[in-house]
């Protein structure tokens, strides 16, 4: 039946190649677990053949009839999975032909909603969870914690509550995992507000008694978590009044703060200055790629040395090597200041656009 089909690979009719694409992946999944090796490797030749021509949405649509078949060969599902995300997607987070060593790869190679795709699949390990969770992306950290079948290490859990402040759905989520271990739950309870707190002790397993006094420390410690964040809040508010007054430059402030270890003050400063919203810019901030934060800071001119501060910072908050700093602040230096002023216009166009829509 396949060998049938291979002479039509040369049509150049693009509704002749959508048609046999149809056909051949049809044929395949009715079948797949029937077919030789031989056949198999021959349905992937066809395939491959048939992408290098096919529109995206023939694409999408080979990848949704591909993306559950154990038998699909892996080349075909890993290029699907590297194509843009309307077509990825289907394999991203369904494929079980996209090795753990492929899903790594994809997560440093590809953009947010890649990862998103990859948090929602059902056969995560831990350093793969580990390594999305670096990435420091809302909508990543929402799949990850929303995914009860994503195991999430201590150091996940701690990562994911500490960017959880002002999003209800990672705080409701990280409420629901009664796979969280109590020396996870020491470090998130603290960061998640009192309807959450208990929610989530509803669920944890204790056969120590150790819970009974989680309990009171984690109600201790968010009392005084929330005074102290309400009191950065206000001493960043008053260094952004001195930068008003010309009383205080942005990069002894950046630096300062860089040193405290406060990077959602940072992303206050960066917002109230650049007119990007917060989310946007702690989003930026705390992701590995550090091409959206170095574009900001350029275009406010803040100097090399305070960058520097900031990266440092940020890199050991994603826990890396202290090194990566120094290469960003390398580039950073490269970067034209005119560039960087033209693409944050861009962007608040683009926000205010985006605004207005909703």
């Amino acid at each position: 039946m396949l060998e049938d089909l291979v002479g039509l690979a040369r049509e150049k009719s693009s509704e002749k190649r959508r048609e046999l694409m149809g056909r051949v992946a049809d044929h395949f999944v009715e079948g797949s677990e029937r077919y030789s090796e031989r056949e198999i490797h021959l349905f992937g030749e066809v395939m491959a053949k048939l992408l290098e021509r096919s529109d995206a949405t023939s694409q999408a649509t080979l990848s949704e009839k591909l993306s559950r078949d154990e038998n699909t060969p892996r080349d075909i599902a890993l290029q699907l999975a590297n194509e843009e995300i309307s077509i990825a997607r289907p394999m991203l987070e369904n494929s079980p032909n996209l090795t753990s060593d492929d899903l790594m790869s994809l997560v440093g190679s590809k953009g947010t909603e890649h990862r998103v795709s990859i948090s929602r699949r059902s056969d995560l390990n831990v350093e793969i969870t580990d390594e999305l969770i670096k990435h420091g992306e809302c909508e990543v950290l929402r799949a990850i914690s929303g995914n009860q079948n994503a195991p999430i290490s201590d150091w996940g859990f701690g990562s994911i509550a500490e960017q959880a402040a002002d999003d209800e759905q990672i705080q409701a989520n990280l409420a629901s995992r009664k796979d969280m271990s109590l020396a996870a739950a020491k470090n998130v309870l603290p960061l998640l507000p009192p309807h959450a707190q208990q929610k989530l002790m509803g669920l944890l397993e204790d056969d120590t008694g150790e819970l009974e006094a989680l309990i009171g420390q984690a109600v201790h410690d968010t009392s005084i978590k929330t005074i102290e964040n309400k009191a950065k809040r206000i001493d960043t508010i008053k260094l952004l009044e001195q930068h008003k007054a010309g009383e205080r430059s942005l990069d002894s402030i950046i630096s300062y703060l860089s040193s405290q270890d406060r990077p959602m003050d940072i992303a206050m400063v960066i917002s109230r200055l650049s007119k990007i919203p917060e989310e946007q810019v702690a989003s930026s901030l705390l992701k590995i790629n550090g091409q959206g934060i170095v574009l900001l800071c350029k275009a406010l001119n803040m100097g090399r040395e305070a960058f520097h501060d900031l990266a440092r910072m940020r890199y050991a908050r994603l826990s890396l090597p202290s090194s990566k700093a120094d290469e960003l602040a390398l580039a950073y230096e490269d970067v034209d200041v005119g560039i960087a002023q033209r693409t944050l216009r861009f962007v608040n166009v683009r926000n205010s656009v985006s605004t207005s829509a909703a």
